[in-house]
């Protein structure tokens, strides 16, 4: 899907960072305008946000809903609550995985570790890395993550680095 939105605004560079922020925070574009849910947001905001023109914003709206494929994703995004912050004022326990993203098995084996320690899982979010700046998968879970799995953690294939709070 990126490398489509990238074709279609391969002339314009400002209207791929409205696209992108639209993909990661879960914005719908719908007949001309801009959703959060069912909260119309207008485009000045999104072009201050984002640090473009108002009119960057609403091409970039005029070109996803000109492409029926686009369009289409586009109407049906969602915007997803992190909460990882609000888990940590909670006293829930939060584990941040960075890996390569391209690698298979990585949430089934985090999540097994988990499992068989009868840690129970709450909250989860893979980020896409053509979105973020790092590939980061945020697991909050019922209750604190012992210290002790950390070495666990770090030898399943592909995980980088973990922080467990």
């Amino acid at each position: 899907m990126w490398g489509k939105i990238q074709e279609k605004f391969e002339k314009y560079p400002s209207q791929i960072a409205v696209a992108k922020e639209f993909l990661k925070l879960g914005i719908a574009v719908r007949n001309g305008k801009t959703y959060c849910g069912d909260i119309e947001l207008v485009p000045t905001k999104i072009a201050e946000a984002v640090g473009v023109d108002r009119k960057v914003v609403v091409m970039a709206i005029q070109n996803i809903e000109s492409d029926e494929e686009l369009r289409r994703v586009f109407s049906s995004l969602r915007p997803v609550a992190y909460i990882a912050d609000v888990a940590r004022i909670l006293g829930f326990g939060v584990l941040e995985v960075y890996a390569e993203s391209q690698k298979p098995g990585i949430v089934a084996s985090i999540t097994g570790i988990l499992a068989r320690e009868g840690i129970s899982i709450r909250y989860m979010l893979a980020e896409d890395p053509e979105l973020s700046v790092e590939s980061k998968l945020t697991i909050v879970t019922e209750t604190k993550i012992p210290g002790r799995l950390v070495d666990e953690f770090l030898n399943v294939p592909g995980v980088e680095k973990i922080v467990i709070s």
